[in-house]
């Protein structure tokens, strides 16, 4: 019976050599301030990251790339920019409320939030309307570099059907940070795999590299699905 951490070395393995991960995939990736991360990752929730990017990148384009700048712009300005990622304003109002945040609390310079621990800065983030703990996670995973397992639909899902962990976000998060010596990397595979392969409808169970090691495909093998 493989350990936790070996069986995580070996789905990592398989995922790496099945999966190239591309910028576009992750609009986190495109960008190395701070801001723009946390602006990226608002405007991924609940759409494609392909998406969240050209938002993204319309907002640069108009020169709001600033807490300063986008409270200058005001509400209305920022809807219109950013409605390819959809669920526009309310992405907006969350925007706003973070340009606001990082005026007040940092100067208007998120690259303070190094000084803070990474359960500081992540308590900061879902101290924000419209932030929660996947957005925060995804941040200081990014950003900071800190050791986290943000979970969304796609590993939560894959997580489940694999037998790695079930439960609540939180119970979900710490599993995986035991059985994946690299979160991170793991996030994003689990999320390719999910996107591609291990999908909600008519998932690929017999042309994944995981199957061997999968609950799911040995129950539906074995007729208990």
């Amino acid at each position: 019976m493989p350990t936790l951490k070996s069986l995580g070395k070996e789905i990592l393995e398989r995922l790496e050599k099945k999966y190239k991960i591309t910028p576009d995939e992750f609009a986190p990736l495109n960008f190395t301030d701070p801001f723009l991360i946390l602006v990226s990752i608002i405007l991924s929730q609940n759409t494609s990251d392909r998406n969240a990017l050209r938002a993204t990148m319309n907002l640069v384009a108009a020169g709001l790339n600033r807490p300063e700048s986008i409270l200058k712009a005001g509400r209305e300005k920022v809807e219109q920019l950013i409605k390819v990622s959809g669920i526009y304003k309310r992405k907006a109002e969350t925007i706003i409320s973070v340009a606001k945040w990082a005026i007040e609390k940092h100067n208007g310079d998120l690259k303070d939030l190094r000084k803070l621990s990474p359960e500081e800065a992540r308590n900061e983030l879902i101290g924000i309307k419209g932030i929660g703990e996947k957005t925060a996670d995804v941040f200081i995973g990014f950003y900071l570099g800190a050791r986290t397992f943000p979970v969304d639909t796609h590993i939560r899902r894959v997580a489940m059907r694999l037998g790695l962990a079930a439960g609540t976000y939180g119970e979900i998060k710490e599993k995986l940070l035991e059985v994946f010596d690299e979160p991170m990397k793991a996030h994003m595979l689990l999320i390719k795999h999910g996107r591609e392969t291990c999908k909600a409808r008519n998932p690929g169970c017999d042309r994944c590299v995981l199957n061997d090691l999968c609950k799911y495909y040995r129950t539906i093998k074995s007729g208990g699905v």
